[in-house]
């Protein structure tokens, strides 16, 4: 005969079924909820649950007289595996709601997306007034026109479980034309929490003198032909912005920067991918840690690239600038370069004013076309130094590399080659005529060949 006590079986299976039961409810009553952020938030709440119901079960078994339930059950465990899987679906869908607005892939097992678009009540404006459009989540799309009125459409989208229920959603949010004390404003009224669920693209048209601020905090933006001063500012998407009249400013967190045609200066600032800006009349200015590719044409002012690997001032670029993970290209300013870098192989062709370059863990190769007239100063660590000059140039050199060797294309009785040990030096003028002065061309490297060649 056996005298072990009965076991008494755990609540604690009951409460997961409940929690995930319910989870599923919520979801088919409002898709839009926000339940991602609520499991990140409060998942907690499953310990507790776990730690009241093995104390009910303790006090439950005590009472009558039966053996505990063990901590964990077979059962217990699959169930707490299969409620991992629902609430890490439920916060994926969330994140990719929250960043990637413009996602059309619906994870939901109830919902769907359904949309409307409704037109805005046109507002007069006098010339040249300040405008501000807002939206939360959706894109903005600005475009120049004749005449002095705002006027704007709005494509609204909401998930949820049928027609009705998403139009209920959506007419919730009103996008109207407000005048402040500043100029006007244009967003969606309700819109800023992002447990509502609706997503509002807004297509704007604006006077032509208009300046306008734009914020699209989970969406992209876009502006088109506005002659007044431009800020742009998205927290997740692109900024694109043609053919303005005056300063544009962007700023992003994620994404891409695009800017054509400026009459001011433009400033982009934050982080990203990508930056494409070309035709700028005034100061260009990149400030942050963008992971893509930056190439930049012809700007009339001074370009600034400053980021935690690179610091880049140029001048008068009528050329091209390249910028990626592992190399620059510079090609053809009428005014002074400084180049200041790591682990970057540097190619520069045509830099009419002074030029310095300090890199580290890469090659730098620098070419002329036409004599230089100012200065050239490039140090250099563990990297190879080419520098390529026309055969008629005039220049004063000191060039040394501590562990390599200094070649040259140029002879004259004032130069001086030197290869002796590991070390190699060249010092001395070339082409100078008496009393005139002349660049001079100074190059360090710590390791790797010095080369001074003659263009074909």
């Amino acid at each position: 005969m056996s005298n072990s006590q009965p076991q008494r079986s755990s609540i604690f299976a009951g409460l997961l079924l409940i929690v995930l039961g319910a989870l599923f409810l919520l979801n088919r009553f409002d898709p839009a909820l926000g339940l991602g952020r609520l499991i990140r938030l409060y998942w907690p709440v499953l310990i507790i649950l776990w730690g009241v119901a093995k104390l009910i079960d303790y006090l439950a078994a005590r009472s009558a007289g039966q053996a505990r339930p063990p901590i964990l059950s077979g059962g217990e465990a699959a169930l707490l595996i299969l409620l991992a899987f629902v609430l890490s679906g439920f916060a994926f869908h969330d994140w990719i709601r929250l960043h990637i607005p413009d996602d059309e892939i619906n994870i939901s097992p109830f919902g769907e997306s359904f949309s409307q678009t409704r037109e805005v009540a046109p507002q007069t404006i006098p010339a040249g007034a300040h405008v501000t459009i807002e939206t939360f989540r959706g894109n903005i799309a600005v475009h120049a026109a004749e005449g002095n009125e705002i006027r704007a459409s709005a494509n609204e989208s909401a998930s949820a479980a049928n027609q009705s229920d998403a139009n209920t959603k959506m007419n919730q949010v009103e996008v109207a034309i407000e005048q402040t004390g500043d100029g006007y404003i244009l967003h969606p009224s309700r819109h800023s929490d992002y447990h509502d669920g609706v997503r509002v693209d807004l297509d704007v048209q604006l006077p032509k003198t208009a300046s306008v601020d734009a914020h699209a905090s989970h969406g992209d933006i876009s502006i088109a032909g506005v002659a007044g001063r431009i800020d742009a500012h998205t927290e997740s998407g692109d900024i694109e912005v043609h053919d303005a009249g005056s300063d544009v400013t962007a700023a992003l967190q994620r994404g891409v920067a695009r800017i054509t045609n400026a009459a001011g200066n433009v400033r982009i600032s934050g982080r990203g991918g990508d930056v494409d800006v070309a035709n700028v009349a005034g100061d260009l200015t990149v400030e942050g840690p963008f992971l893509g590719s930056t190439r930049v044409r012809k700007v009339g002012g001074t370009t600034r690239c400053h980021s935690p690997w690179t610091d880049l001032t140029v001048a008068q670029m009528t050329g091209r600038l390249e910028l990626d993970a592992g190399q620059i290209d510079l090609s053809d300013a009428a005014g002074p370069a400084k180049l200041l870098t790591h682990n970057k192989d540097i190619d520069v062709e045509n830099v009419a004013g002074r030029l310095e370059i300090a890199d580290s863990h890469g090659d730098v190769k620098v070419g002329y076309a036409a004599p230089p007239r100012e200065d050239i100063i490039i140090t250099n660590q563990t990297g190879e130094v080419r520098v390529t000059l026309p055969a008629k140039s005039s220049f004063e050199v000191s060039a040394a590399s501590r562990s390599g060797e200094v070649e040259s294309d140029f002879s004259d009785p004032a130069l001086r080659t030197v290869n002796e040990g590991a070390m190699g030096r060249l010092d001395g003028q070339f082409g100078a005529k008496a009393g005139a002065p002349v660049p001079k061309i100074t190059i360090t490297t710590s390791y790797g060949t010095i080369q001074l060649r003659k263009s074909p």
